[in-house]
């Protein structure tokens, strides 16, 4: 399921890449938060948080504690698909 967001637009390396370290903290059962992301991909937190607005909008990643700071990301089950997609 190639997609545009993954593949061919600006920032696509980078979704791939928040895509990976989302799924990382997940195995390694520790918080993911936006911030953390940001730091690791040394990027402005703004930019970070276009990335993240995108990808739950379309479905990868979904805000856990949505009325929480900071907020706590996981993969969606269409994200962890596409995980699949992306490290094969």
């Amino acid at each position: 399921m190639k997609t545009i967001l993954f593949y061919w637009s600006k920032g696509a390396d980078t979704r791939r890449r928040i895509i990976r370290l989302i799924a990382e903290c997940g195995k390694k059962d520790k918080g993911c938060y936006s911030s953390m992301l940001a730091d690791k991909l040394k990027m402005s937190h703004v930019a970070m948080k276009k990335h993240l607005d995108l990808l739950a909008e379309e479905g990868y990643v979904e805000v856990l504690n949505p009325e929480g700071k900071p907020n706590y990301l996981a993969l969606t089950a269409k994200g962890k698909e596409m995980l699949k997609e992306i490290s094969g």
